[in-house]
């Protein structure tokens, strides 16, 4: 009895160390994988300077739009539609004119297949 307990037990820790070697294989593939559009957001004055670097979906992207948190932005500032297969500079004009404190920036993405996705969300602070 006590010898089919011990191998009992040693089947069970056997399957969660398999668990967890898969598990961490998955968590890796999956932060290695490329992004769909990877990009950096800062802000210059009151506008707010998006740069598009690459991604797997970068071809794809048709427009971006922004939010600050706290502030309603019009759709002529909030909304830029990209003209050049998504690659290079995209200027939110005017977009922080008045704000101030610190306020979550997010920027979603567009898509040509028209799915929106949340591409980027820093924390600034304004003064």
């Amino acid at each position: 009895m006590a010898g089919m307990l011990g191998v009992f037990s040693m089947v069970i820790v056997g399957v969660f160390a398999l668990a967890a070697l898969l598990g961490t294989g998955y968590v890796v593939d999956k932060s290695l994988e490329d992004p769909d559009v990877l990009l950096h957001v800062f802000v210059v004055g009151n506008d707010v300077i998006v740069t598009i670097y690459e991604g797997r979906r970068v071809n794809e992207l048709v427009m971006l739009s922004l939010e600050i948190e706290g502030v309603t932005l019009p759709a002529s500032v909030s909304c830029v539609p990209i003209s050049n297969a998504g690659n290079g500079e995209i200027c939110f004009r005017n977009a922080c004119s008045g704000v101030t404190g610190t306020r979550d920036i997010a920027v979603r993405g567009v898509f040509a297949d028209g799915g929106t996705r949340l591409l980027k969300m820093n924390t600034m602070k304004f003064t």
